[in-house]
């Protein structure tokens, strides 16, 4: 058999993209949106993966920075640089120049300090920011915007189109931003999202999934239980915390509408990201099924756990045994399946 390295990587990135670009419809990015998916959406992990996959595809690249001149006050920007160090997804010379571009939209100190984290990443020597579709880069732009060359990324200069939304607050999928609405930005506002869309944890296993400082979110949650807000019960040697949901989100979200679950984001796109660049480094031309086999294997190890951990349900099929190109066919399966629950 020999399998198409092209048509899979045509196949795969537009599910990805198709993925990506729902979740950014549900919370204001202008589009239409075909269903709405039953977890909260968590914008930091979301938009460091999208910096690195909308490179091939310029129109979502320009909706979301759309978005962020709409909506760009709910970004916790040292979150969001967090989650691009630690977990090693997104673009890091990316995020600058969007950063180095939102400083001129909004005036708070956050972007103007991300601007500067990321400025070590800037690309040297330029290289053009859009990839082609079926090539690694992209014709070089007469006029490239000033934000973006400062990262040595060379792009037309911007121009939104001013159609993205504001975030509706009433969506189940927005949990997370109504909570920073109601208290501010920060781990207090992510701890509650989290508590409402799930049966509960204990404070060092939120703070993996949220991305925080595992003693600040202690003492939040400490500070939510003495202002009667959470409850705790012991468990073993830890300290579990939850929260009366259906009070909750009545006081928040009104009318009562399906409870969304928690997906854990970071996990998901650190997953995610390891297949799609596994993906955009082959060779095309080159390789061979037992390239091909060969390299995905290796990915697909790389990612296992992370995408068993996002909590979607999502399963990869052990390949002991399996030798050589025999693999392949598991490897597609799985693909396969695991669009099918992202709903791509």
């Amino acid at each position: 058999m020999k399998t198409s390295v092209e048509q899979f990587r045509t196949k795969f990135t537009e599910a990805i993209l198709n993925f990506v670009w729902r979740q950014w419809s549900q919370i204001g990015v202008a589009g239409s949106v075909k269903k709405s998916d039953p977890w909260v959406i968590d914008v930091e992990p979301l938009l460091a993966f999208t910096s690195e996959i909308a490179r091939h595809d310029a129109r979502m690249f320009d909706e979301v920075m759309d978005w962020l001149v709409v909506n760009g006050e709910w970004i916790n920007a040292q979150r969001l640089s967090t989650i691009l160090h630690q977990d090693e997804v997104g673009d890091k010379a990316v995020v600058g120049a969007l950063a180095f571009w939102m400083m001129e939209k909004d005036k708070s100190m956050k972007w103007r300090g991300l601007a500067a984290r990321m400025k070590p990443y800037s690309r040297t020597p330029a290289e053009p920011l859009l990839w082609g579709s079926s090539t690694r880069g992209a014709a070089p732009h007469k006029r490239p915007d000033d934000h973006f060359r400062r990262y040595g990324l060379l792009r037309p200069p911007i121009q939104t189109r001013g159609l993205t939304q504001p975030v509706n607050m009433k969506e189940p999928a927005a949990l997370a931003f109504k909570c920073r609405a109601v208290f501010g930005i920060g781990i207090r506002a992510d701890a509650m999202a989290f508590l409402m869309a799930s049966e509960g944890t204990h404070a060092r296993r939120m703070a993996e999934i949220l991305g925080y400082n595992h003693m600040r979110v202690q003492a939040v949650l400490v500070g939510l239980e003495e202002a009667g807000v959470v409850a705790m019960r012991p468990v073993g040697r830890t300290k579990q915390y939850r929260l009366d949901r259906d009070k909750w989100w009545s006081v928040l979200m009104g009318e009562r509408q399906p409870c969304p679950c928690w997906v854990n984001w970071r996990s998901l796109i650190r997953g995610l990201s390891v297949l799609w660049r596994a993906t955009w480094a082959l060779d095309a031309l080159r390789a061979d099924d037992y390239i091909f086999s060969s390299k995905m294997r290796s990915a697909m190890r790389s990612a296992r756990n992370d995408l068993h951990a996002g909590g979607l349900g999502i399963e990869v099929e052990d390949d002991k045994g399996l030798v050589a190109e025999a693999y392949l066919r598991v490897f597609l399966r799985d693909i396969e399946a695991m669009l099918r629950i992202l709903g791509a």
